[in-house]
């Protein structure tokens, strides 16, 4: 169904380019990186699987078209970026070897669609170099991101230019930083590209001035999706466990545990393998929803809005992200060896999942979203994990400079953005002309506003949406964030920081144009 919702949603958009006389601009690029196919018993379930899900665009919540809006033009960029799917950490690949033996152990047998069980075992081939590394659909994850950016925004980068991203010391973080930028430059990548991989812990001078600034916080918990969580996990994976029992006879005695495990599983060995996983038929649409929102709240009571401290840690980097946003193209920075440089039009930075999700929570899309309950799936949130935090999750800046003549308003129309092969299920054939246009201050011919793009989908700050496709006028966005900051209030204090070392004025993100830093570190692509 998914697949004709998007191919109509398509033919509606050129349609539309052709009716407006404008020729519509069709993108190679496909906008999913993997097939996502349904199982047996539910139609997309490796769109349900949270943190643990493939990446894949979209959906478009806002009804908004992530095309350029009117008479605007795209000026910078700046994605953050997550890392891409990945092999398994030694915890979880534990549970996996601990489930693999209780099923051996047994004396059973299972049918329907959990007669795979006795043929079943963990997917890797290699453990131990394996283990946390970034896998074969991680790395096409990243290659095609490069690839789509570089395509998606033409004008902001010129070849035969030097190229630099940034990644959070990690290694399946680096790796995908340096598979964007082999797919952003592609046989030029090892001459002109270059990584800079930040270390969080590598001096005290680093605090809140990294891609992981909760690594020096000592206060910093993860929530781990709070008592909401344990809440809901009790209340949907009981009926779902007694479910999978019926299918097996013999001694073999599954526990909520075990089906916790189950449709992560399905996520981590599909992209691992490039085939759907068998566990991936043993869920209904309905039930891998609930795994999902036990995710959510993973999220939200983690380090997300539903709470205070973690969902603070990257509002330093934020606000410096955006004040460099705001000043626009053409600032300098300095390499380590005193020579100038400068900073990329797009920038990119490479992180972790709890650091996508602590900056989604600082960016304000989220300001007024459903409060999470853990006994129930509210209608209509928009917190969802699958749709942000999935593997290869982005959240991006666009600095929009909107351009007022009166002569071109009047006979103005929007080119949609669309794909060769179809449009994305997140875009829609509503033309941005038809949203809120701004008013200019008198006298003036251009504004700047600033558009946040969550898996490529347009969210909107609830403050601060009467801009081209409800973006946010920049000036205003930048008072927005300081005044985040301001409320957030003393983090260096709030984080019981005592090293003299540390400093006091916390700059966020100077490792963009000062790569001298000792904490930093240049990696070839």
């Amino acid at each position: 169904m998914a697949v004709f919702r998007s191919i109509s949603l398509a033919s509606v958009t050129v349609l539309l380019a052709h009716l407006n006389g404008v020729q519509a601009t069709t993108f190679l690029a496909p906008e999913q990186d993997i097939v996502l196919p349904a199982s047996g018993s539910a139609s997309e379930p490796l769109e349900w699987a949270g943190a643990n899900s493939p990446y894949f665009a979209g959906p478009n919540i806002y009804g908004i078209s992530n095309a350029v809006p009117d008479n605007c033009v795209v000026e910078q960029v700046a994605y953050n970026v997550r890392h891409g799917s990945r092999y398994p950490d030694a915890g979880a690949y534990a549970q996996w070897t601990a489930l693999y033996a209780k099923i051996q152990n047994a004396t059973f047998t299972a049918t329907g669609e959990l007669a795979f069980l006795q043929d079943w075992q963990p997917v890797l081939t290699n453990s131990a170099a394996q283990m946390s590394q970034e896998s074969t659909t991680g790395y096409k994850e990243a290659y095609d991101l490069g690839y789509q950016v570089r395509t998606r925004y033409p004008k902001l980068y010129a070849y035969g230019t030097p190229f630099i991203s940034w990644a959070n010391l990690y290694p399946r973080v680096v790796q995908t930083a340096q598979n964007f930028v082999r797919g952003f430059l592609g046989q030029t990548a090892t001459n002109l590209g270059l990584v800079i991989s930040i270390n969080s812990t590598g001096s005290p001078r680093a605090l809140f001035d990294s891609l992981s600034p909760s690594d020096q916080c000592p206060l910093f918990a993860d929530g781990n999706g709070g008592t909401q969580q344990v809440s809901w996990n009790k209340i949907y994976l009981p009926p779902i466990l007694e479910r999978i029992q019926t299918m097996i006879t013999g001694n073999l005695n599954f526990t909520t545990t075990d089906v916790s495990i189950m449709p992560y599983l399905c996520g981590f060995e599909s992209q691992i393998t490039g085939t759907l996983s068998p566990w991936c038929g043993v869920f209904s649409d309905a039930e891998l929803k609930q795994y999902e929102y036990s995710q959510d709240l993973r999220y939200y009571y983690g380090m997300g809005p539903g709470t205070d401290l973690p969902s603070k840690m990257m509002l330093p980097y934020l606000n410096a992200l955006v004040g460099m946003l705001a000043q626009g193209p053409g600032i300098n920075g300095t390499f380590a060896n005193g020579t100038s440089f400068t900073l990329p039009k797009i920038l990119t930075s490479f992180m972790n999942d709890g650091q996508i999700t602590e900056l989604g929570a600082a960016t304000g899309i989220w300001d007024n979203t459903t409060i999470l309950s853990g006994t129930e799936i509210p209608e209509g949130y928009d917190y969802i994990s699958s749709h942000f935090v999935s593997m290869r999750g982005t959240v991006a800046f666009e600095r929009l400079n909107w351009i007022y003549n009166t002569t071109s308003l009047s006979s103005s129309t929007s080119v949609p953005y669309t794909n060769a092969t179809s449009t994305p299920a997140h875009s829609n054939s509503t033309s941005t002309s038809s949203l809120p246009k701004p008013t200019p201050t008198s006298g003036s011919t251009n504004q700047t506003y600033i558009r946040i793009l969550i898996n490529d989908a347009v969210y909107v700050v609830p403050s601060c949406q009467d801009g081209p496709g409800r973006s946010c006028l920049m000036s205003e966005y930048v008072a927005l964030v300081k005044n985040k900051v301001a409320a957030a209030g003393d983090l260096r204090t709030r984080c019981n920081v005592t090293n003299a070392a540390s400093p006091t004025v916390l700059k966020g993100a100077s490792f963009f144009t000062n790569l001298a830093d000792s904490w930093l570190a240049q990696v070839a692509p």
